[in-house]
């Protein structure tokens, strides 16, 4: 609850600064605060968009999202400045003729984008921070029915058996997977992403941390963002772990350990000394 505090109190400011800034234009307080509402839910949308991009996936296909996301931000933003100065012009009749029109600042795309970005970083930033130091609550993961009743120890005990299926909640919904299901798990802002074979994706709440934790040692952090199956690793090169043709980054904190794991898995898997079908080493 005092996430949610903490963010609309962010983006309450957000408004007034930018009302505040509006003001420069011409604009009196009351009209700057109308302009500064119309855009407000735009900014919001925008973030909301921008977060479910991800570049490891498919990177090309990552860049066209973020294409049309800037296209569509821009038209719904031009929309809503010429929405809300039409109904500056209507409540107030007696406004010089110099301010008929749309301030050029409000029409430039480049101020536009700027607006949002800072916008949507200063919200990432933010749920960082608060990720930190408020993690939230690690009930969105649950186990097997037969195990809910067991202490917390012996439900991160009974994780050991890769058939064993864990369940918890995406877009509210109950969902159930293996561990052998399980590929990669990818944080994205206060969010993760699970991706799961049959290139399926679910999203949950819980922290990463809490993920590696719970998943136990099967599975390898190889970044802050990203923490990946040993098993369903298929190559590694110089800065990415290889998952069929996705390529996950390797950060500086995690490459030693993550070269050092994944060419002793990779190239000795079965305790033969080869490297079975699919598998490559870069």
């Amino acid at each position: 609850m005092r996430r949610i505090i903490l963010f609309t109190i962010y983006w309450a400011a957000s408004l007034i600064l930018l009302a505040i800034i509006l003001c420069s234009t011409g604009y009196r307080m009351s009209e700057a605060l109308l302009m500064s509402t119309s855009l407000m839910p735009i900014a919001i949308l925008f973030r909301q968009m921008t977060a479910r991009i991800s570049f490891a996936a498919n990177r090309s296909k990552a860049i066209k999202s973020l294409i049309c996301i800037l296209l569509f931000t821009l038209t719904m933003a031009f929309l809503a400045v010429h929405l809300a100065h039409v109904t500056i012009l209507y409540f107030y009749h007696q406004i010089p003729a110099w301010r008929l029109g749309v301030p050029p600042m409000l029409l430039n795309p480049v101020f536009l984008l700027a607006m949002f970005v800072l916008l949507t970083i200063g919200d990432y930033s933010l749920g960082r921070v608060l990720e930190k130091r408020m993690p939230e609550s690690e009930e969105t993961i649950t186990f097997s029915s037969d195990c809910q009743s067991m202490p917390l120890e012996e439900q991160e005990n009974s994780m050991l058996d890769p058939q064993k299926p864990i369940t918890f909640i995406s877009n509210r919904q109950s969902v159930t997977l293996t561990k052998q299901e399980i590929l990669y798990v990818e944080s994205c802002d206060t969010e993760v992403w699970i991706h799961a074979t049959g290139n399926r994706r679910f999203r949950n709440k819980t922290a990463i941390s809490s993920w590696a934790r719970l998943l136990g040692a099967e599975y390898l952090r190889i970044h802050r963002s990203y923490l990946v199956r040993l098993s369903a690793c298929t190559g590694i090169d110089r800065d990415n772990v290889i998952i069929d043709n996705i390529h996950l980054p390797i950060s500086r904190k995690y490459k030693e350990t993550v070269q050092r794991l994944l060419k002793d898995s990779l190239t000795n898997p079965m305790g033969n000394g080869t490297v079975p079908l699919g598998y490559t080493l870069v």
